[in-house]
């Protein structure tokens, strides 16, 4: 440190401007690009994801009472098939991921999904409940980081 004090002394008026000036602005620079860049980086993302959750929310809000109110209905096509052959042939159809299925019975079924677009499994759901004569015991929805997609489990009972 004393070397750096002998060597701003030696130097003339002017350039110890120069130096002060040139101190300060690198000292911006640092501020701005090590820390307020990041941090502005970080809150734009963070907003981008808090508005895909609430589209999710608002999608999920809107399509409850339809599930709910669908929940006990039954279509007339009667169809005898297993809730195993049910669930695997629709999910398939529609594209969802299925990453865990458990039989509780003959007549109900527990099947979790992973990153579901929330329309596809929105439709997998009235279909099931149309062609098959099932009902949603149960919807639980836990989100994901990634925007738009749902991890889910849901309880089908005939």
């Amino acid at each position: 440190m004393q070397q750096l004090k002998t060597w701003y002394a030696g130097l003339e008026e002017n350039e110890q401007k120069m130096v002060v000036v040139a101190a300060v602005v690198m000292a911006l620079l640092i501020l701005v690009f090590a820390v307020i860049k990041p941090l502005n980086n970080s809150v734009s993302t963070y907003q981008q994801k808090v508005k895909g959750r609430q589209s999710s929310v608002n999608n999920w809000k809107a399509a409850l009472p339809v599930i709910i109110a669908n929940r006990g209905q039954t279509s007339n096509a009667s169809n005898n098939r297993g809730l195993s052959y049910v669930i695997t042939s629709t999910t398939r159809a529609f594209n969802l991921r299925v990453s865990r299925v458990q039989e509780k019975g003959a007549d109900e079924i527990q099947v979790w999904f992973d990153n579901v677009a929330f329309n596809d499994f929105i439709g997998w759901v009235a279909d099931i409940q149309n062609r098959y004569q099932v009902k949603i015991a149960s919807v639980n929805v836990r989100s994901k980081d990634r925007d738009g997609l749902s991890s889910i489990d849901i309880k089908v009972q005939r």
